[in-house]
């Protein structure tokens, strides 16, 4: 699969236009918005209420292993039944359980356990919500515009990282954490109004009568597409891998880069967070009008950037310098969602579609769960500069392959032999 720069900028602004993707488009920029806000205000909360960086850990975990545990039955459910129903209930019941967390929080009965489970519910049902939206934007838009249309998408979680750590990090110093999970599940419920005047082109394969071929066979079917050795999507799969293990403790590293190395606290924390989100926001948008020909190829370029970004944050501690290597750092690890998803959406099968991005959605959150163990652990012992340092090294690794690859073609060019395309 071959992706070239777009000769009409427009194309991308086309969508933008388009009555049915902008309103899913906004509704997920509210539903970010909220979703950031609140991953502030609970890791926050929790680092206050115990003053263990493993409770937050525990947390991260929590919100990762749900999608683990389900994720394959999730995708034969999306791809038999309606995705805008799913994704109506799944916002609608997200919403009313992060309200019951301030509830409980103002009647004193807010307890640890307590929210562990809630936070354990509230990732299941946005387990289910991934993979349904991107399963769905083919469902709303045209073939030729896919890369656009899932750049634009990615674009929503960079404005959510942009304006929700700031406004938590606000919120915190006015407000209590539970108040800004009030905001949070608000934004979900306005998300589930946007979906409601959507209109999606179901394919007819969808249904109860798809029950007939068997869930057992059907979720073989899933794993089988994605790791047939006759197809092209285990790169994608390791890379989104990659991605979740080194972007999964993210946060945790942050908080602590801020508050025993910078001495900013939660002002700090929502800073550097939002300058991660920039640099996301600005490769989003670079890839909504520029489609790259050798589209993994280009993924492993900016995983060898960010790794180079990762040693030099590990050698500074000043925060703006870690300000601006952060928001460089984000735009160089973010290329890989939209370009593996486009790949996804353009070789699988419609009545596949949403089992493929589970599959694929299960390794990036294995690598989510992966780095959330590996590097809160690497920085009690080595430090937070010694895990930065460690995880440049580990996204390095691609670089590897495509130094090895390099090494191979130069030495065909000084033979004189002919060399084939290779677009992925």
């Amino acid at each position: 699969m071959a992706f070239t720069r777009m000769n009409n900028p427009s194309h991308s602004l086309f969508l933008l236009g388009d009555r049915n993707f902008s309103l899913l488009l906004g509704g997920q920029v509210v539903s970010q918005i909220g979703e950031n806000l609140n991953r502030v205000a609970l890791f926050w909360f929790v680092y206050l209420f115990t003053h263990r960086v493993s409770d937050m850990v525990v947390v991260g975990i929590l919100q990762t292993l749900p999608p683990l545990l389900f994720g394959w039955l999730n995708g034969v459910l999306l791809d038999r039944y309606s995705k805008k129903g799913i994704m109506i209930g799944v916002d609608v019941t997200r919403g009313l359980l992060v309200m019951v967390i301030p509830l409980l929080y103002t009647l004193h009965l807010l307890t640890l356990p307590l929210l562990y489970l809630l936070v354990f519910m509230i990732s299941t049902m946005s387990g289910v919500f991934g993979p349904a939206l991107y399963s769905a934007i083919p469902l709303i838009v045209d073939k030729e515009r896919l890369l656009s249309a899932n750049a634009l998408m990615q674009t929503t979680g960079q404005i959510g990282l942009l304006i929700g750590p700031i406004l938590g990090g606000l919120l915190a110093v006015l407000w209590n954490p539970s108040g800004e999970m009030l905001i949070n599940g608000i934004t979900f419920l306005a998300s589930a109004i946007f979906l409601l005047f959507i209109a999606f082109r179901e394919p007819r394969t969808s249904g109860p009568d798809h029950v007939r071929t068997g869930m057992a066979a059907e979720i073989r079917e899933g794993f089988s597409f994605v790791f047939s050795p006759h197809r092209k999507l285990l790169p994608p799969f390791l890379f989104m891998a990659l991605f979740g293990f080194v972007t999964g403790p993210v946060n945790i590293l942050l908080l602590v880069l801020s508050k025993q190395i910078l001495n900013r606290g939660a002002e700090g924390f929502g800073d550097l967070v939002s300058a991660f989100g920039v640099g996301m926001l600005l490769s989003s948008l670079f890839l909504a009008v520029y489609h790259p020909r050798n589209s993994m190829g280009f993924v492993a370029g900016g995983f060898s950037l960010a790794g180079l970004l990762s040693l030099a944050i590990g050698t500074v501690s000043s925060l703006p310098l870690d300000l601006l290597l952060f928001a460089f750092w984000g735009a160089a690890v973010s290329l890989v969602t939209p370009l593996s998803q486009t790949l996804i959406q353009h070789m699988t099968p419609p009545r596949l579609l949403a089992r493929v991005l589970t599959v694929m959605s299960m390794g990036f959150l294995t690598g989510i769960l992966a780095g959330m163990v590996f590097f809160p652990e690497l920085s009690d012992r080595f430090g937070i500069h010694g895990s930065f340092l460690i995880m440049g090294l580990c996204l390095l690794l691609p670089s590897l392959k495509g130094l090895k690859a390099l090494l191979r073609r130069t030495g065909d060019i000084f033979q004189g032999r002919s060399l084939p395309d290779a677009d992925l």
